[in-house]
């Protein structure tokens, strides 16, 4: 099984001594039909995450940081990079995160205004340009909850002494 590689013909089992990629990779991309060397390399790197300067695929990884595929998978899936993904750090919940669309003080705020009942979650969620869902969320204290906990705790006591 010839190859063509950089303008010349190599075995498979050599383009993955040059490429580091596993030969059985390439293999089953062969058998798909690729022919060339640098798709043969491309389709072998699709399930493969270059951790640490080698591609290795997710298991590798998990049992490399001793982490949860699950976890790593959503991680990468949300823009966070392989060295941050691996680590289960409080850095990247809140408003470190990466993906963070509010901020600490707009979420005291929003469940500020749902515990006087002031607003509807739809119309929160407009005004923030968030979905529904996250609006809701944060009521739950299913996201946010280190932050809305305390408040939600001054905003009862505040509403029992009124009483």
């Amino acid at each position: 099984m010839a190859i063509s590689y950089k303008g010349e013909m190599i075995s498979i089992y050599k383009l993955s001594k040059i490429s580091g990629q596993p030969p059985s990779s390439l293999y089953r991309g062969y058998h798909r039909g690729i022919k060339t060397g640098e798709e043969l390399i491309t389709f072998a790197r699709k399930h493969l995450i270059e951790f640490e300067g080698k591609w290795v695929s997710m298991k590798q990884v998990c049992k490399a940081t001793n982490s949860n595929s699950g976890s790593i998978k959503r991680r990468l899936a949300a823009g966070i990079p392989i060295e941050l993904a691996v680590l289960d750090s409080t850095e990247r919940r809140g408003r470190n995160s990466i993906t963070a669309t509010l901020t600490p003080s707009e979420v005291i705020d929003i469940y500020t205004t749902l515990f006087n009942k002031n607003e509807s979650q739809t119309h929160l969620a407009e005004q923030y340009g968030v979905h529904q869902s996250t609006i809701s969320d944060i009521w739950r204290q299913k996201r946010w909850g280190w932050l809305t906990s305390p408040v939600r705790w001054d905003l009862e006591n505040s509403k029992l002494a009124k009483i």
